[in-house]
């Protein structure tokens, strides 16, 4: 069977009607390159919808500029997360989220975001809440499961996280058209002027022995595919158990310590 027939089969056993798409075309499917860089993007994204057509998609769009003292253009602010995102953005997609750093454009219905208050990425009232809701697959096309910025969804959601601390951001969101928007942006942010990392091999074998992710190799293209409800309930079930769980060793080696040094959770003041 061949590998796009793999694919299309597990994405039918996983059915499910919205997918988050990470992508690297490095490692997507094989398709020869004749200098002309929109043909070839074209040809990825046609090639994804020939998985599945009636999937509506979602790609990161993320744009970390907010965070270095600028506004967030829902309009003009590029994805900073892979070429084809930024395609994706500008050319495929209905919609693109108005929340700062981790927005989303997409097809099919823009899902419905608060905008008052304070802003949290990861929490309850997140995108990646309603890709949790709405049962969504997840794809890695090509990308590494290092690029699963969901993890951090699952972190939030846990209420076990503590080597993470919340920092605010301030600015403006200018929408495409109206007036602009005033928010308050909360970050988990690693801590700062230290060692911070996740166990990216673990955390895979992990999934993949737990059939909760599921990897398709082919030549250089290599695809992970998963439920997005069944792999944040398994990765919350793991951070209550152990919440150092997704972490490194030579992040364990002086967080466990600290943290039993304080008796909390970090603060910012801790680091900042």
């Amino acid at each position: 069977m061949t590998l796009k027939k793999q694919l299309q089969q597990k994405l039918n056993e996983l059915s499910g009607d919205t997918i988050l798409i990470h992508s690297d075309i490095l490692q997507g499917f094989e398709i020869p390159y004749n200098k002309d860089r929109e043909a070839l993007l074209i040809s990825h994204v046609q090639e994804i919808r020939s998985l599945n057509a009636n999937l509506n998609i979602w790609m990161p769009t993320f744009n970390y500029d907010f965070c270095k003292g600028n506004n967030y253009s829902i309009k003009d602010s590029p994805s900073q997360v892979g070429v084809l995102s930024e395609y994706f953005r500008k050319n495929i997609s209905d919609w693109r989220t108005q929340i700062p750093v981790f927005s989303f454009a997409g097809t099919g219905e823009k899902p419905i975001l608060d905008m008052s208050g304070i802003i949290d990425p990861f929490g309850s009232h997140s995108a990646f809440q309603v890709l949790y809701e709405r049962d969504s697959l997840l794809m890695h096309y090509g990308s590494s499961i290092k690029a699963t910025t969901i993890l951090h969804y699952a972190e939030r959601m846990s209420n076990h996280l503590c080597y993470r601390y919340d920092k605010l951001f301030y600015g403006k969101v200018i929408p495409i058209s109206g007036k602009e928007i005033d928010v308050t942006f909360n970050f988990h942010v690693r801590p700062l002027g230290k060692h911070l990392d996740y166990d990216w091999n673990k955390i895979e074998n992990d999934l993949l022995e737990n059939n909760i992710l599921f990897l398709y190799k082919e030549g250089s293209c290599r695809i992970l595919l998963c439920k997005i409800k069944d792999l944040i309930d398994f990765w919350i079930e793991r951070i209550i158990q152990n919440p150092l769980y997704l972490l490194d060793n030579e992040s364990k080696t002086w967080v466990e310590p600290f943290l039993d040094k304080l008796g909390r959770p970090f603060l910012i003041t801790d680091f900042e």
